[in-house]
């Protein structure tokens, strides 16, 4: 696992992208804080089946799902 702070992340992105491998990772941080984690793409990887999601999501309560509108074709809250 390799880190990076994010002004050199940003100058270096496609020379980073370029030396990733299976299985590698890099991780970039901000003030010495990870904020996000660039990985290879896998396209021998199979998709995760669904049941390994159960359990982990909850349907919203109705009262909050009667505050929730359309918007570009995707439910939000209108509060945000």
């Amino acid at each position: 696992m390799q880190t990076v702070e994010l002004a050199e992340a940003k100058s270096r992105l496609g020379e980073l992208v370029e030396s990733l491998n299976p299985g590698d990772e890099i991780i970039i941080e901000k003030n010495h804080k990870p904020v996000a984690r660039l990985l290879p793409t896998d396209s021998s990887r199979a998709p995760r089946p669904l049941r390994e999601f159960a359990g982990k999501f909850r349907p919203l309560p109705q009262a909050e799902q009667d505050n929730l509108k359309l918007h570009d074709k995707a439910w939000c809250d209108p509060n945000r």
